[in-house]
């Protein structure tokens, strides 16, 4: 009987071993009255989970950006990709992205029912392009909304009120898209008062399809680039791996650990960037 015993714990444990180590990627849409969301996460979840919340750019859908949300649930994130405006092509609407960010507040740990996830510890709201533009205003107008911001050039926030989270903006050193790499994510860094970092994606120029172009540009974070403006080359794996690589460690610095420009620095990248923390002038 004992025996018995014994071998039932034996197997109970590779059997929860075997399930821990096999979350599987999803995802699930959901529409409310104040926009429409992609959750993406693995399952089974951790019990407390970080949220990562990320408004679409001009002309974007929910469903645009799961190259990039496949790397960040490898983490362990809950990303929701978030159009705050559907229907239309301008999401720069900084009350409509408040509006529907509460609305994702509300409602997420009972959509992920079924899940490990019972709770938020911490909620990382922020943007592509126009979406990061109305993440901006919002957060400025509102601290209380999120616990940091996580932005991929944002577009224009020359104008935009200040943040005084912790803040993580990818960008780069080229204007494209007719975004200018001034007013970008460069203007978000330095709009941002409390700990900040930017990555900053090297100019660099390579032949395709569409002649000599950037290899990285302003709709590089999408699936299939972004409506009238691409290079007509698919955006490598290693990107996303490594802006996914950047909010872990950013996460970590803000939150788990401490706050140095060592500890932001991406674990062997390969994406051509420059590293801008806190009082760094790009």
């Amino acid at each position: 009987m004992k025996r018995s015993k014994a071998v039932l714990v034996i197997v109970c444990a590779v059997c929860a071993l075997a399930l821990a180590g096999s979350a599987q990627a999803s995802y699930f849409n959901q529409s409310m009255s104040t926009g429409d969301v992609r959750v993406h996460y693995k399952n089974p979840t951790a019990a407390s989970c970080e949220a990562i919340v990320l408004g679409v750019g001009t002309s974007m859908s929910r469903s645009s950006y799961d190259d990039l949300a496949a790397e960040l649930i490898e983490y362990g994130y809950i990303v929701v990709i978030m159009d705050h405006n559907p229907g239309n092509m301008v999401k720069t609407d900084a009350t409509k992205y408040r509006n529907c960010v509460l609305d994702v507040q509300s409602n997420l740990v009972s959509w992920l029912s079924g899940t490990n996830c019972t709770g938020i510890s911490h909620w990382l709201l922020g943007g592509h392009s126009a979406g990061g533009q109305a993440a901006q205003n919002a957060v400025s107008s509102d601290s209380s909304l999120a616990d940091a911001i996580f932005s991929i050039d944002p577009y224009d926030c020359s104008g935009t009120g200040n943040v005084s989270l912790p803040a993580l903006y990818w960008g780069f050193d080229v204007t494209t898209c007719f975004v200018s790499k001034d007013d970008a994510a460069e203007a978000a860094y330095y709009g941002s008062t409390g700990q900040r970092a930017f990555q900053r994606v090297d100019r660099k120029y390579t032949w395709g399809p569409c002649g000599y172009s950037p290899k990285f540009f302003h709709c590089s974070f999408t699936d299939n680039h972004c409506p009238a403006c691409t290079n007509c080359m698919y955006t490598p794996d290693f990107f996303y791996e490594d802006v996914a690589n950047s909010v872990y460690k950013f996460v970590q610095a803000a939150f788990y650990g401490t706050w140095s420009k060592s500890n932001l620095a991406i674990d062997n990248p390969t994406t051509p960037i420059d590293l801008f923390v806190d009082s760094d002038n790009p």
